[in-house]
Formats: structure tokens, sequence, C-alpha cells
């Protein structure tokens, strides 16, 4: 009998539905399932949708309470905040604690904080946690709504791609209360969308420019006050609502533990996913980094490490032999640009309309429908 050993998935990412949907197989075994997060699992392949409007946010979240214990685990709604890998103990947000026999940690990524931001929480939006921009929807929705009141200034401040698709569905909810919104990008740098082909950037910017949106380049933003995003240089733009889009950083619960970790604070794993010092220790997604080596922060590596996690921590505690995760080389990946297009791209190659963004519907909707209980 097995049930004395417990597998702790510590968040509710990309690389822990997989063990999720399969929780019966780790339970039949006897051994303790148990899932700790603080809400349920937001999608970010349609959260630029559900900003724009296209889809509710019914559609965009996943019930990971349920998931897990349909398969017989046990889901603890709270928050690690620190990890006793020594003692394999978690200590919780509540003053609970949780023992493990193997772990994993999937705990996403963080957007830094520009100072100011946080103290004007109902003004200012980062881009994670994902639900965030659900507030940021009904944000805009209550500005359009507001009876004589001008369209709001929005003002966002990054670079990438994340922030001009943003962009563009912010834009689409504009028109679709027949208003045009004031829309700005602040671009830390001279060269936008880097992690586009050049053609396919200077594409899309032009088509977004064409909609309404401003693009102000090495402005990179400073300080939030009442009035004005201030930029490093000095410069003031003024705006009534803000999007923090500056990039992303892993968060700090592996470096507090003192597990080797990357400059940033990615948890370092080897090809099995596990940290060299303690093996009983996992992680996927955002959170991890390999030995010599990031992958770009997309879901799609998260997605593909979920079946090599599912296996890794069975054979922790049954004394198995290891799978390794053997990232892609090329992905596609593709943006929505709120207008029933999308921009899709796969190394060089690219394409922009409908056509691309029919495909990223299907491709999205077929992936969240493999983890509805309802």
């Amino acid at each position: 009998m097995n049930g004395h050993k417990r597998v702790v998935l510590v968040g509710a990412g990309h690389a822990h539905l997989y063990t999720l949907k399969h929780a019966r197989a780790v339970t039949e075994r006897g051994y303790e399932l148990v899932l700790i997060a603080p809400g349920n699992f937001w999608y970010s392949g349609l959260a630029t949708g559900m900003l724009g409007g296209h889809y509710p946010p019914s559609v965009d979240r996943i019930c990971v309470g349920a998931l897990a214990t349909r398969g017989g685990g046990r889901f603890v709604r709270d928050r690690v905040t620190r990890l006793d890998w020594r003692s394999r103990t978690l200590h919780l947000a509540s003053g609970s604690t949780v023992t493990y026999d193997a772990l994993s940690l999937n705990l996403g990524s963080e957007t830094p904080t520009i100072e100011g931001e946080r103290e004007r929480h109902e003004r200012c939006f980062a881009v994670k946690p994902i639900n965030r921009l659900w507030d940021l929807h009904t944000a805009i929705k209550k500005c359009l709504s507001t009876k004589g009141a001008p369209p709001p200034r929005v003002v966002i401040a990054g670079s990438g791609a994340t922030a001009f698709e943003l962009a563009a569905n912010i834009l689409k909810l504009g028109q679709n209360f027949d208003a045009k919104l004031s829309m700005t990008i602040l671009a830390s740098g001279g060269e936008v969308l880097k992690q586009l082909p050049r053609r396919a950037a200077n594409a899309l910017e032009r088509s977004l420019h064409e909609r309404g949106l401003t693009v102000v380049r090495r402005s990179r933003a400073k300080m939030i006050t009442d009035d004005a995003v201030i930029t490093k240089a000095g410069e003031t733009h003024g705006y009534d609502l803000f999007v923090n889009a500056t990039g992303l950083k892993p968060p700090s619960l592996a470096r507090e533990a003192g597990l080797p970790t990357t400059d940033d604070g990615a948890m370092v794993v080897d090809e099995c996913l596990r940290s060299p010092v303690d093996a009983a220790i996992h992680g996927g997604g955002d959170c991890i980094a390999f030995d010599g080596g990031k992958l770009p922060k997309v879901g799609v590596y998260a997605i593909r490490q979920a079946p090599v996690l599912r296996h890794n921590l069975l054979a922790a505690l049954m004394g198995n032999r290891p799978e390794q995760f053997r990232p892609q080389s090329r992905y596609l990946w593709i943006m929505n640009l709120g207008d029933g297009t999308g921009l899709a791209v796969r190394g060089t190659l690219w394409w922009q309309g409908q056509s691309a963004f029919r495909l990223k519907d299907w491709i999205d909707c077929r992936f969240l429908g493999q983890f509805r209980t309802d």
C-alpha cells in the first residue's frame, strides 16, 4: 500500500493540467495527489480575445479543483509562501503546512511592477495574472458606458507581441461601442515586435496604426502617478487606464528556498525536469529554466512538458526511470488581432488573415475542451 506517499502540485498552470486530468493514474496506485493553487486556471491563449469581448470569461478558465477531485485528488485553495526542500515541507499563506514525497512547481510568471502601479490598482493592469485582463475589459466597458464621458485614454507599456495583441483587442472593444479610443504603446527601445519576422512586424504595426494605435519608441515607463505615465527620459503621457506588458519574470519561491536558479529566479532543471539538487522536485512552464539555456515563455512548451512531468512524478515515487523532455526548435504561435484576423508565425514563415484566427480559435478551444468538468 502506497497511501503514505504524496505528490504535490504547486500552481495550476499548463504543465499541471495533464496530471490533473489523469489524476486516477496517481491515486489508483495508492498515492495521494494534492494540488495547491489560489484559484482557477486562466488560459493565456484566449485571454486577449476575452479582453476584446470575443469570449466570455467562463470560456477562458478551468475549474482545477473539480478536475483534481474528479480523479481522487485533493485541492487546497491557498498559496505557498515558503518551500523547505530539506524537510520536504511547504508553508502556506493560511499558516498550514503540507509535506510531500514528490513535488512539482508550475507557478507561471509575474509582470515586474512599475513604481506607483500597485497604489492605482483600479486603473493599472498587468498582463499577469490573466484574470486581470477581464478586470481591464470591465473597466473599459464602464468608461465607454458612462454617458457624456470621452473614450478612455489607454497607455500600454511594452514593445513585444503581447503589448500589440492587447492593443489590437482593446481597439476592437472600443469599436464594439462605436468609440475611437486613444491608444498608445510606450516601447522602451527603438525596435518593436522582435519576436516576429521583420516584414511581419512592419505589416502588423501598419495595420494597427490604421486602426488608431500610436507607438512611441524609446519611452520606458518609469513611474505611474494619478495623472500620467512618466518615462525614464521625463516625458509624461496622460492616461485613464494603464497596462503593464513590459515582460515576465518567475516568482521568487525557488530562489528563496535556496534551490539553483537563473539570474531572474527561474528554477534550474535537468532534461527530466528535476532540480539538480533534489530529484524529488520537478517543475514546468515559465518558472523553470534548463541548465544551459532558457525557453521562450510560451504555453506550447509547458503543454509538451505536461505528460513528461506526470510520468516523472510517478517515477520518483515508484523508483522507475524518468523520461527526458526534448523541446522542439520551432513552434507555431498565433496572435489574435481582434478584428477576426490573426497573425501566425512559425520560424521565419508567417501569414496574416481570417484563416489564421480560425486556426487559433480551433486549437485553443480544442485544448481547453480536454479539461472541462461541466
